[in-house]
């Protein structure tokens, strides 16, 4: 019966998955063609499995959730494509078959066991690559982590405490911030990597090693592919000062290119000629990108790990051969910094940071100091009271916004921490760092010069995170997790002699897991498909989340049922619906309603405000309304970011 049962659940959580590729998109045809590859490739290995009867029905039918899983991601990540390298999304094609090709080759290579373990992993990685965007990572990463957690063998009926504090403060969270999405994604990302460590701690070292290949090769690839870009790009130049490169930060390149540079040297072993030759080329294409980046934190990062590594090399030889190596790179660099627009020792940038630091720490003092205001601070802190800012300090942030036309993101781990989850997170996060650091200086000898290389990438990190906050970037968040994994079983488990287990999972625990994502693959789901379905009649806005395109024809409203739309789909799908069913409303008769509605049910006030006072400039004999309006909106935005808007 319980056989049964279990059966029943995979093929309803897998028609589920299933369901996710249906729905409006702007890729249509990509959908039909990863869908297609997928069952093509699945039952071309299946004929060849058949006469070879070496698979099970469950391990087989694991294989196409997992490849389907992997098409998934590639297909999620052509809606948005911002290098667009090949016409008809070819280079992604391409890349997805590949990879569809290769999660078979390991599927044949490991044991039923192994591959149930970690094959559903291999599928996402491709969404850990800086060049790869999607709106909602979570949602692919939850099914992978869901499909793993499936398939494992220990489960107990006790729950610790640290599992139930650490469960509580995420339910807090969510709730906190439910109406949020990019709060939500931030919360529910840190979740789904601290389950992939508690999974992935007890692979063994082969399985490991694996993972890791497989991050670096996704790394590579994507790198090749951007290369080629930049060069086929008429007006590109390499000197060129740029804060993006093709809609990608250029800090999240270069802070992706270090966490790059430290797992490529930590998997380099003596004697492997051919797999040297692919770290190499890693190491060159995440050394060019870091050149073309010029982030000045990851170029500090990078040198200091590399004086570390050569302070650890006990043979004369091997430091005679990374002088060798490590001088000229690093006279290149220097002149590549005398060529470069952008001046490495500059600091003129670090009295912005300056002054935003001082913003997020008074206004989580002032306003919410143990537990902060969230995981999307920097949304909610320009709306503050600000009188506690000199005003150099005011101007300088106000200048931040309009010129970057976005909100004041902290640039350091620490403030946007304390900003986000306050005093007691601050405490929290410390304990566990501190704790590491004295276990890892009381056993320092007893540690290999590998782990040792793990131990400095992440303390690196935590110095390159002073000037930047790229920890919670889907980019660099796997990546950190990977080198956690990868010390794990190390010095600090033989300290107590522990033998490797299984990850533990209670009941409760694996139900709760469940639950969040099937709730949240709904919403995100439906968000992104009204999103796609409404693009011709509205535009992304950094600050109003949507606004309505001026050359659009008004939408029918058809029969919105307002009623309806209060009960249940704000309060579910959150404030980015929302303010899209607003943009959409424009110049209806619906949209005095909605702006009421916002009112009562948004908690962003000075959002609803601007709303109103672009209604109120639309109507006719409404002056004292838009007198009102204005002072009401000048009260709630002390920085002028919607105020400007109406001058």
């Amino acid at each position: 019966m319980k056989r049964i049962l279990l059966l029943l659940f995979d093929f309803l959580f897998f028609f589920g998955f299933l369901s996710l590729f249906f729905g409006e998109t702007n890729q249509k045809f990509f959908r039909n063609d990863a869908i297609g590859l997928g069952f093509f490739l699945f039952s071309i290995y299946f004929i060849w499995n058949y006469k070879k009867r070496k698979s099970s029905f469950s391990s087989l039918f694991h294989l196409l959730f997992v490849i389907l899983l992997s098409n998934f991601v590639f297909f999620k990540l052509a809606e948005y494509d911002p290098i667009q390298l090949l016409p008809e999304k070819l280079a992604i094609k391409l890349f997805m078959f590949f990879w569809a090709v290769g999660l078979i080759y390991l599927h044949s290579k490991y044991s039923e066991k192994d591959f149930f373990s970690f094959g559903s992993i291999l599928a996402i990685l491709p969404c850990f690559v800086t060049s790869n965007f999607m709106s909602y990572p979570v949602i692919p990463i939850g099914f992978a982590l869901a499909l793993t957690i499936r398939h494992q063998e220990a489960l107990q009926e006790r729950i610790s405490w640290f599992l139930v504090i650490g469960m509580g403060a995420f339910l807090y969270w969510i709730i906190k911030d439910w109406y949020d999405d990019f709060a939500l994604i931030r919360i529910l990302l840190l979740f789904e990597v601290l389950i992939f460590v508690s999974i992935a701690k007890a692979w063994k070292e082969e399985i490991k090693q694996t993972v890791v290949d497989g991050l670096l090769l996704g790394f590579l690839i994507n790198a090749v592919i951007l290369s080629i870009k930049m060069f086929l790009e008429p007006n590109f130049s390499i000197s060129a000062y740029r804060e993006e490169l093709f809609l990608i930060p250029v800090s999240l390149i270069g802070s992706n290119s270090f966490l790059v540079l430290g797992l490529a040297v930590y998997s380099i072993h003596l004697g492997n000629r051919y797999k040297n030759l692919f770290y190499f080329a890693v190491l060159i294409f995440a050394s060019f990108l870091l050149m073309i980046s010029v982030s000045r934190i990851s170029i500090l990062s990078v040198g200091l790990l590399v004086f570390l590594i050569m302070w650890n090399q006990r043979s004369n030889s091997v430091k005679k051969i990374l002088l060798v190596v490590g001088i000229p790179v690093i006279l290149l660099y220097v002149l590549f910094s005398v060529y470069s627009e952008k001046i490495l020792l500059d600091i003129g940038t670090i009295g912005i940071r300056l002054s935003i630091w001082k913003l997020h720490f008074f206004s989580t003092f002032a306003n919410a100091p143990v537990f902060g205001l969230g995981f999307n601070p920097e949304k909610i802190i320009p709306f503050l009271d600000v009188r506690y800012l000199s005003i150099a300090d005011f101007e300088s942030v106000k200048d931040y916004m309009i010129h970057f036309h976005t909100f004041p993101l902290a640039h350091n781990l620490y403030f946007q921490m304390l900003s986000s989850v306050g005093i007691v997170g601050v405490i929290v996060f410390f304990y566990f760092v501190f704790t590491f650091q004295f276990r890892f200086f009381k056993n320092y000898n007893k540690f290999s010069s590998k782990e040792k290389l793990l131990v400095s990438v992440l303390s690196i990190w935590l110095v390159h995170e002073f000037l930047d906050f790229s920890s919670l970037e889907v980019a660099n968040v796997f990546f950190l997790g990977m080198v956690v994994v990868c010390l794990w079983n190390s010095t600090f488990d033989r300290e107590n002699k522990k033998e490797i287990t299984n990850p533990i999972f209670s009941k409760l625990y694996l139900t709760i897991f469940f639950f969040i994502l099937l709730l949240f693959s709904i919403r995100f789901s439906f968000v992104e498909q009204s999103i796609f379905r409404y693009y011709k009649d509205v535009q992304l806005s950094a600050f109003y989340e949507f606004q309505p395109k001026t050359n659009s024809s008004l939408r029918p409203l058809r029969d919105m049922n307002l009623e309806l739309l209060n009960n249940w789909k704000v309060r579910f799908l959150g404030e980015r619906y929302f303010f899209l069913e607003l943009a959409l409303a424009a110049g209806s008769e619906t949209e005095s309603d909605l702006l009421v509605q916002c009112f009562e049910t948004m908690p962003r006030k000075e959002l609803c405000s601007a709303n109103l006072m672009a209604y109120v400039i639309k109507q006719q004999n409404m002056e004292n309304a838009l007198h009102m309006s204005r002072y009401f909106l000048s009260t709630k935005d002390p920085f002028g970011i919607y105020t400007r808007d109406f001058l």
